[in-house]
This record gives C-alpha cells, sequence and structure tokens, in this order.
C-alpha cells in the first residue's frame, strides 16, 4: 500500500493517495482485505514489513514535493483534506535543495524559504504568481540550465486502439527560475 501511495501522487492524485494512507492507518483487523498498522505504527501486513512504512511516508513527501521532472514542483498533489492550512520543513530536492519551511493554505503555497546547497539554478512550478521578491526571479524557458534537474526524454507509448485511458487532469502552474549560491537561504511571500 506505501508504493501504491507513492505512484498515486506521482499521477498527481492527491485524493487517491490520501485514501491509502488512512487504509493504512487503519488498525489491524479492520480491513476486510488484511493489512492495516499495529498500535505502535508498524506496517502490519504480515508479520512486518519496513517497506509499507518508508513507502508510506515517502508517499507523502511525494504528495507535497516533487523534484523529478526538471523542477521543484510545490503541493503537486495535495488531497482536499490538507488544503485548508498546513506547514512543512525539511524536505530535499533534486539539485542540493532544501525546503526549510513551506506553509500554504486553501490549497495555496502562502510562504517558502529554500535553501541551495550547492548554488546552481533553481526552478520552482508552483500554482500560486509569485511577484516583488529582492533577488531575479525570471518565468523559466526551455531545459532546466542546472544539470541535476535533467530529464530523460521517454519514448510515445505503444496504447492499444482497445485501451480507455483517462488522462490526468493537470492544473495550471507557473513555472520560475533563480540563480542561487551555495548556502544562500531564499524567502517567498506568495500572496
Amino acid at each position: 500500500m506505501g508504493w501504491k501511495v507513492n505512484w498515486w501522487a506521482r499521477m498527481l492524485d492527491g485524493n487517491h493517495a490520501h485514501l491509502l494512507i488512512q487504509n493504512q492507518l487503519s488498525p489491524l483487523g479492520v480491513n476486510a482485505a488484511g493489512g492495516g498498522t499495529y498500535p505502535n505504527l508498524f506496517d502490519a501486513h504480515a508479520p512486518f514489513q519496513i517497506d509499507g512504512n518508508f513507502g508510506c511516508t515517502s508517499g507523502i513527501a511525494e504528495m507535497l514535493v516533487q523534484s523529478h521532472d526538471g523542477a521543484i514542483h510545490l503541493l503537486p498533489a495535495l488531497p482536499d483534506f490538507w488544503k485548508e492550512k498546513g506547514s512543512i520543513s525539511g524536505l530535499k530536492t533534486r539539485g542540493g535543495f532544501e525546503i526549510l519551511k513551506m506553509t500554504w493554505a486553501n490549497g495555496k503555497v502562502t510562504s517558502l524559504q529554500i535553501k541551495s546547497n550547492i548554488g546552481g539554478n533553481c526552478r520552482l512550478r508552483i500554482t500560486t504568481a509569485i511577484k516583488g521578491q529582492k533577488f531575479n526571479l525570471q518565468t523559466a524557458k526551455g531545459e532546466n540550465s542546472n544539470p541535476l534537474f535533467m530529464t530523460e526524454e521517454t519514448e510515445k507509448p505503444i496504447i492499444s486502439p482497445k485501451a480507455s485511458i483517462k488522462l490526468a487532469t493537470i492544473p495550471s502552474t507557473f513555472l520560475y527560475d533563480f540563480a542561487t549560491e551555495k548556502g544562500k537561504i531564499y524567502t517567498f511571500n506568495v500572496l
């Protein structure tokens, strides 16, 4: 179940991922299909599997921040249940960046503090426009110049004409670039 949380988060379906988290965190014996969680919060997939715990926590991080597609995507799969208000700190991303603190309200990022551990271009994907920053924040164009965000080109899949595929609904986002220096912290107040 923990691995499925990751997959649904990667598919940007936070509500489905959240449902799986609820199922995993239900007490042992409640789910007819088995599994659940012991009172000490260990994964109860018989007899005990640590990958359920690690997979679920990884999936939660994936719901809040992703960085696999050439940018740091903030709140990519936020479930409706978490939209009202929240915050995180300490998540690391590709490119040597750390989200020191991020807060949100009504499903939108309200403040963000990022540390650049090695310097280089930082590309942010966010659903809210960022304005009035003190450093050179630009609308991103083309490939990310930071080689640590390099993405592989994927071949077009072969799809059977009989397949019934429901495409994911991807919300519109803003894409920003800004140059960073090693060890510096960048703070955004998003309006």
